[in-house]
């Protein structure tokens, strides 16, 4: 399971404590999600209002006396995620890359997985867009895992797919059928590259639903 309440995204106190610069308080949160059984740990810190680099650094400092669980390196900017990666004990896992731009994305990140022997998360989305039905999740996930494995020599076991899920209740026609497509995405990509593992954000599943009014 992955935490992800130390998210500025994902969580409203998380940010603010951030934005406050109570950076002891904030790793708090990452000590409570390693209590109620979180096995790795998102970190984001991609406010646009203010500097990521500098949150990124102070946060650490204090995270890391807080947990000795992996942590996710959730950033697009590189310098960010290396900054992290010299705080990260034992093996980290950078949130993610894609074939969304070409090769771009690997070039850039594929060099601090190599120096810091960090994990990868890579999600099934090119140059077309993401992937919904089986076949499209799983020719860019083997696509990916040439590219990984061949061309920059990473171990099958640190590539971990993610297969993306997609809101299955909005009423969207593009998206009928796709929660199937993605169990399925997954049973192929790893029935052909079974050294990898998988790893799906299932809060995608009801996103954009209206609150419920409690009411069955």
């Amino acid at each position: 399971m992955i935490g992800e309440r130390t998210n500025v995204i994902g969580s409203r106190k998380f940010k603010r404590l951030i934005v406050e610069e109570k950076f002891e308080e904030a790793s708090e949160i990452a000590r409570a999600q390693v209590r109620g059984g979180a096995h790795v740990l998102d970190i984001c810190l991609a406010n646009p209002d203010r500097d990521e680099l500098e949150d990124m650094t102070k946060f650490m400092k204090e995270v890391v006396k807080k947990v000795k669980v992996p942590l996710v390196i959730d950033s697009t900017d590189e310098k960010v995620i290396e900054e992290a990666l010299k705080f990260s004990q034992g093996k980290a896992i950078i949130n993610s890359i894609n074939l969304e731009d070409g090769e771009e994305r690997f070039d850039a990140v594929l060099p601090l997985v190599k120096k810091y022997g960090a994990a990868v998360v890579v999600g099934t989305i090119d140059e077309i867009g993401m992937a919904v039905t089986r076949e499209r999740k799983l020719e860019i996930a083997e696509r990916s895992y040439d590219l990984l494995v061949n061309k920059w020599g990473i171990a099958p076991e640190d590539i971990i797919f993610d297969p993306l899920v997609f809101p299955v209740g909005t009423g969207d026609a593009q998206y009928i059928g796709s929660a199937v497509e993605t169990i399925e995405g997954i049973r192929l990509i790893k029935e052909k590259m079974p050294r990898s593992l998988t790893t799906l954000g299932v809060s995608n599943v009801s996103f954009g639903l209206p609150l419920s009014d409690g009411k069955c």
